[in-house]
């Protein structure tokens, strides 16, 4: 691949991307392809160079329980596959060097953010799907364990150990964004597959449950991990205000404390409400390649980082063929 440039951008991706969420809530009846000006658009992400995201399939606390979730992660579903054309699902390692590597149209691998349904959705059928990537908890209490917002937190629940065991054995990796303190410890305890957090801030920068610390990234770096830095300014910033710096500073803070291998972009764009100056919307990946390089980053580390390392990650993940 010849050097990157202005006219030919560091390729990209981004591992969390809400996708479905805002098109739910802003443009319910119309396809992706038909949506140019939308927050996350297939024109804004040709224009970042961004060729394949983790487009997460997010169930709400509010549908937690045996007679709501199941079914609302099955809806999900169904819209997905009428409204997300243009983009390709990826469901097998070749698939993902095709649509990182190729010109065509881009392509999503697939995140469950919520894993309450898995008590009655079999997480094989998840498998089956192309899934290799459950987050267990949104920020409430589910019936696996606890999320983030929880005030005096605890662990997993018995079903939760169970469910944690069952995608260990089927080769999933757990996204760690959301848990709880407790919660995160118990499943690096109980799991021994790869553990990332898809989309976070630091918190030595923000001291919010919400974001990592230095235990917990090291966790994910034993396991080969990433861990996404989010442009949500909530994340990056105490005051709730950020910019294209503030992401930067907390990319760099975790390359020179733990090297340019396990970290990358997980913007969480359209999952939340306040922009990141300057970074916006996909097709404002170029300036923190841009960023990166007038830092002096080598080539090979801005490559891993916008996108080298999600391909590592979850190249190592993916079948040779579904099944």
């Amino acid at each position: 691949m010849s050097a990157p440039s202005r006219n030919n951008p560091y390729l990209a991706i981004d591992g969390h991307v809400d996708l479905l969420y805002d098109l739910l809530r802003h443009h319910p009846e119309t396809p992706l392809h038909e949506l140019p000006h939308a927050w996350v658009s297939l024109p804004k992400l040709a224009a970042g160079a961004v060729r394949v995201i983790v487009s997460v399939f997010y169930c709400p606390d509010a549908c937690n329980g045996p007679d709501k979730s199941a079914e609302y992660l099955r809806y999900l579903l169904t819209y997905a596959g009428q409204k997300l054309h243009g983009i390709e699902t990826i469901v097998t390692a070749e698939a993902l060097e095709s649509c990182y590597r190729g010109a065509d149209k881009p392509g999503a691998l697939l995140l469950l953010e919520n894993a309450d349904p898995l008590l009655e959705f079999p997480p094989q059928e998840l498998k089956q799907l192309g899934f290799r990537a459950v987050g267990l908890t949104h920020v409430g209490r589910n019936r696996i364990g606890d999320g983030n917002t929880i005030e005096e937190p605890e662990g997993l629940t018995a079903a939760g150990r169970n469910l944690v065991r069952d995608l260990d054995r089927l080769g999933f990796a757990i996204d760690t964004a959301h848990l709880s303190d407790p919660a995160f410890a118990e499943v690096a305890g109980i799991f021994s597959g790869p553990l990332f957090s898809s989309h976070t801030g630091l918190r030595v920068f923000n001291e919010l449950p919400r974001n990592l610390d230095d235990g917990q990234i090291r966790a994910i770096l034993e396991r080969k991990g990433v861990v996404g830095i989010a442009a949500c300014p909530s994340l990056l910033s105490e005051d709730v205000k950020a910019e294209i710096t503030d992401l930067f500073r907390q990319i760099d803070w975790f390359v020179q404390k733990y090297g340019a291998e396990g970290v990358g972009i997980g913007s969480d764009l359209g999952g939340y409400e306040t922009m990141c100056r300057g970074f916006e919307d996909h097709a404002c990946f170029p300036r923190l390649a841009e960023r990166l390089d007038g830092a002096g980053y080598p080539e090979t580390a801005v490559e891993g980082i916008m996108g080298g390392n999600w391909f590592r990650f979850f190249s190592g993940l993916l079948s040779p063929s579904p099944g």
